[in-house]
């Protein structure tokens, strides 16, 4: 029997689904933040209705690294969700590691159907090239990866701490992915055993490059190359790839304040450091470092010495790093393209000097795009130069896009550039005339009005995440976040406020649907 709107809107039934009110829908702030654009409200829906493999099903449509991503993501999504004027932003990413753990099957995921005869070669596996090999493989094209190290996943396989992103995970997406149908051939360097040209007379017919930042910056320093100083991409590289140092007993001072050096803060005390010290240019509301990173190394222990300048690295007994001189800052700022300058103090009170066994330098990371054969134009920074659009290079048919054109980037930053590419490719490909990039449906955002929250809605504090105590964390490599259980999950996908349609209705005060929750809240009463 056929139903009018204002029949069927009162029905409990069509709650949080699709059919609910199909003449409302916004778009969620946490849709609009996403770098994917993820359907954050519609998976989050379902893992409230304990339906994580269709969760698992909905996120996996758009991003093909939901395990990497339910741990290392950023989520901006967070910081722009609604339900923070009422108490807290629900944990997205905290959810989407939740549809992972629980929504995964044993059964065999198909292989993209070959439809194209043209062939991709991506360099480089990092998320960039991973999403892009998804997505290309997904409309149609055989895709071929060459990844210069033994394992797939790039900075995330080799560089990001065991604790935070097991190599497992990593491993579990590159896995979905070349079931997919995605070749990927490690050990092989383009620059070292294969040019680009190479690639083309292999009949590959676009390359994409996303060698991401794979070196440390330098610090041109006195004393910079005194045993005991490292600097940190190679260091932790090093430790994840289980080629350890032995660090107990000395005194560790890393130097940045970005993530890496709160990474390899973090892993020196797991290796029994006797100290643990970060100092950095910045101050310590202007550390490039996420917040919740530098909570956690803080109850590791890890001291903070902001608003220092390194001037010179000191010796002992020969050869041996014993001490840092520094310069206190009076002044830092960050431009939009984010080059740095800083004033130093003078006078008395501006020296500063801390003793270091071992020093590690995380300054930033710079680009490293594949060397000989095809002359690819780069800035001066060393980052290929592309199409800002498109993401084509100045040679037909080869693209770039991550880190390896504007590091440093987020991984999901990464993921969504990839995207871009492999839009461009395709389109490439097929003879279009491509602009880049897909074109994105209107739709209007809905953002909440603090001032108008109805008084019949609830407020609950969002589910901590479980985590190992800093005691037990800082004993062993093991993950240090636990993640949900299951009912916990579900609870905490409740407080989603689906604010592309119960949430929008609602709080626009639109009549009918304010009786409807009414009517609800009575219900269930």
């Amino acid at each position: 029997m056929n139903q009018t709107l204002e029949q069927r809107s009162v029905l409990p039934s069509y709650v949080h689904l699709t059919k609910c009110w199909p003449t409302v829908d916004y778009l969620s702030p946490c849709e609009e933040a996403c770098p994917l654009g993820q359907d954050i409200p519609s998976y989050v829906m379902a893992i409230a209705e304990g339906k994580f493999g269709e969760a698992l099903s909905i996120i996996r449509q758009t991003n093909p690294l939901p395990s990497i991503c339910g741990r290392v993501c950023h989520h901006p999504c967070e910081e722009a969700c609604n339900r923070k004027f009422i108490d807290e932003p629900v944990a997205v990413r905290a959810l989407k590691r939740a549809a992972v753990d629980y929504g995964l099957s044993n059964k065999e995921e198909p292989i993209a159907q070959r439809t194209g005869q043209a062939r991709i070669a991506i360099v480089g596996s990092g998320p960039a090239g991973l999403t892009a090999a998804h997505d290309l493989v997904r409309k149609g094209w055989g895709v071929c990866i060459y990844e210069a190290m033994p394992i797939a996943g790039g900075l995330l396989s080799t560089a990001i701490p065991e604790f935070i992103l097991p190599q497992q995970v990593v491993q579990a997406d590159v896995d979905y992915i070349k079931k997919l149908g995605v070749v990927i051939k490690t050990n092989t360097a383009i620059g070292r055993d294969l040019s680009i040209d190479d690639l083309f007379r292999l009949g590959f017919k676009a390359v994409l490059i996303a060698t991401g930042a794979q070196e440390s910056a330098k610090l041109p320093l006195p004393g910079v190359d005194l045993d005991g100083v490292f600097y940190a991409l190679p260091f932790l590289r090093q430790v994840k790839l289980r080629e350890r140092h032995s660090l107990e007993g000395r005194i560790v001072v890393v130097i940045g304040g970005g993530n890496v050096a709160v990474d390899a803060a973090r892993v020196a005390v797991r290796l029994r450091a006797k100290e643990v010290h970060v100092a950095c240019l910045e101050s310590r509301a202007e550390m490039p470092a996420y917040p919740w990173e530098i909570e956690a190394a803080m109850r590791e222990g890890v001291k903070f010495h902001p608003s220092l300048a390194p001037q010179r690295f000191k010796p002992r007994d020969g050869n041996k790093v014993d001490a840092i001189d520094f310069k206190r800052v009076s002044s830092f700022e960050r431009d939009r393209t984010g080059r740095i300058s800083w004033t130093l103090m003078e006078g008395p009170g501006s020296d500063y000097s801390m003793r270091a066994d071992v020093v590690i330098i995380a300054i930033g990371q710079v680009p490293t795009p594949p060397d000989g054969g095809t002359k690819l134009n780069l800035d001066p920074k060393g980052a290929i130069e592309v199409n800002k659009d498109t993401l084509a290079t100045n040679v037909p048919g080869v693209f770039a896009a991550g880190d390896v054109v504007s590091a440093p980037g987020t991984v999901v930053e990464s993921m969504a550039a990839g995207r871009r590419a492999a839009n461009s490719i395709d389109q490439y490909l097929r003879g279009m005339n491509f602009r880049g990039g897909q074109a994105a449906v209107a739709r209007e955002v809905f953002k909440l009005d603090p001032k108008d929250i109805p008084p019949f809605m609830y407020r609950r504090r969002r589910w901590q995440v479980p985590t190992l105590a800093p005691t037990d964390a800082t004993r062993s490599f093991q993950e240090c976040t636990l993640g949900y259980t299951e009912w916990q999950a579900i609870e905490e996908a409740k407080r989603c406020l689906n604010c592309r349609m119960c949430g929008s209705c609602i709080f626009k005060r639109e009549q009918l649907c304010i009786e409807t929750a009414r009517r609800l809240i009575w219900d269930s009463e």
